[in-house]
């Protein structure tokens, strides 16, 4: 009955060792794919990926409904273009990808989600933020989200420290020679500053400066999330898919930091409101 199944699955002559071969073979591509998705998650590059798959299902389609001019032009274009265009299209992801190969651990990714880890984090930032807003300090924070943000950590200096709103001042302290520039928080941790970030080409409001032009274009082309606390204003703005929320407060930031960073944000957040209002009818009963 097994020699059967075998010969029925992998053809004639099939023995348990090449059932075996397959398994690993198989095993071994899809946790390739798995990490080429996981490289290009949050990018620019997952759309044009995605367009190509749907030009791919275009020719299937067209091969099966018999219209073969269309069917023709996909044909050549998958076949003698498709290898170029990935190069070109995908070019700073491979060279990115190769560039940093073995950085992560190959189980890293099986490392649990510390939430008040998170958590932690988001209140570094918020904390900080707020105090760079009542000085009027100018500051440039990026927060990883899905994308690989190594590209931007490569245009700085490498750090590795833990975060906390005393070093995240002492870095944007005038005349530092860390101010100028984006701090990136990767995992909780300040893993560079000092950093260069892709200026937005779309217009923007006219009294947003060089620091709000970068957070937007990052914002841009990356899942990433940027804090902006501007030096003349003193305002506090938040940068992420495109799009830049003006004019929050500490409060406001909070919210906003949990929904997009930790798991399960929002009840994180109904959390922390709960906490004072509990607090208030202690103290009254008191």
């Amino acid at each position: 009955m097994t020699t059967e199944a075998l010969d029925y699955l992998l053809g004639p002559g099939t023995r348990l060792r090449d059932l075996g071969l397959a398994v690993v073979d198989a095993g071994v591509v899809s946790y390739l794919f798995y990490r080429v998705l996981l490289l290009i998650r949050g990018t620019k590059a997952l759309n044009v990926l995605v367009g190509l798959s749907v030009l791919g299902v275009a020719y299937l389609g067209s091969q099966l409904a018999g219209l073969v001019t269309l069917n023709w032009l996909l044909g050549h274009f998958l076949t003698y273009t498709f290898i170029f265009g990935v190069i070109v299209l995908f070019q700073s992801d491979i060279r990115r990808g190769l560039a940093h190969l073995g950085r992560r651990g190959l189980l890293a990714w099986l490392q649990p989600v510390d939430r008040a880890a998170q958590v932690g984090a988001v209140e570094a930032v918020v904390r900080a933020a707020a105090e760079f807003s009542r000085r009027r300090v100018g500051a440039l924070l990026v927060l990883e989200r899905l994308a690989d943000l190594y590209d931007v950590m490569d245009t700085g200096v490498r750090l590795d420290a833990a975060l906390s709103p005393e070093l995240l001042g002492s870095i944007f302290h005038s005349g530092g020679p860390l101010h100028d520039g984006a701090v990136v928080v990767q995992r909780g941790r300040i893993v560079a500053a000092r950093c260069l970030l892709p200026l937005s080409q779309h217009d923007a409001a006219p009294e947003l400066g060089t620091r709000h032009r970068a957070a937007l274009g990052l914002a841009e082309e990356v899942d990433a999330v940027v804090v902006v606390v501007s030096e003349e204003r003193g305002e506090i703005s938040l940068a992420v898919d495109g799009a830049l929320h003006r004019g929050l407060d500490e409060d406001g930031l909070r919210e906003k930091l949990l929904e997009l960073l930790v798991e399960g944000g929002g009840k994180v957040r109904r959390a922390a409101a709960a906490a004072p209002e509990k607090g208030k009818k202690t103290r009254a009963a008191l």
